[in-house]
């Protein structure tokens, strides 16, 4: 039985609604902190898959998943009211991800660790992620999964480099517009290209 936290509409709750001396700055932060941290007992409860889904819808995201039964699971979802808590408790997968131009975050980023059915993942223009994000998708990868990821746009650096490499499942990386890489562009391709044989890496 889930808890009442994790039941459907838990995540319904009134918008928050600042004093209106509050600066529209702060409450994007507040929302960005909202939307993106880790509720542990949530993910005890429903699974790395069904929370990673919820975070991405909830950042305005859409999300491809599969589940036992689902016969829709071709089609993009864009609210996390789509997904039926009490249909999905069991086989419930996560493999397709577009998050482009949302406001995910590198805290977000720790809804991935442990998912390990993604194949697809669009994080083009979120400016928001940086290095520290990447080592989130390792278990993607490593599980033969992650054939495509997009960080178009983002704020990653030559550092995350060592990171990208362990990424072997890897068939398309572009990482186009990353303005961190501009300057390093012919070591950061090379560099790609010899670990990652099998992938095609645009810039």
């Amino acid at each position: 039985m889930l808890c009442r936290r994790c039941t459907p509409g838990a995540l319904q709750r009134p918008p928050f609604k600042a004093p209106v001396t509050q600066s529209r700055t702060y409450i994007g932060r507040f929302r960005r902190f909202k939307n993106n941290r880790v509720d542990e007992l949530r993910l005890k409860c429903l699974g790395a898959d069904k929370l990673s889904s919820e975070w991405i819808l909830l950042n305005r995201g859409k999300v491809k998943v599969y589940a036992p039964g689902y016969e829709s699971s071709q089609k993009w979802l864009t609210d996390f009211r789509q997904i039926d808590q009490w249909n999905f408790e069991q086989g419930f997968r996560l493999t397709h991800i577009d998050a482009t131009d949302t406001e995910v975050t590198d805290t977000g980023f720790r809804h991935l660790r442990n998912i390990i059915y993604l194949q697809e993942a669009s994080f083009s223009d979120c400016i928001h992620i940086t290095d520290a994000a990447l080592p989130n998708l390792i278990s993607s990868s490593e599980a033969g999964s992650l054939k495509s990821l997009d960080l178009s746009g983002t704020k990653i650096t030559p550092d995350s480099l060592d990171v990208l490499t362990q990424l072997t499942s890897l068939k398309v990386l572009d990482l186009r517009n990353c303005k961190e890489l501009a300057s390093y562009k012919d070591i950061v391709l090379e560099t790609l290209k010899s670990e990652l044989i099998n992938c095609k890496v645009i810039m």
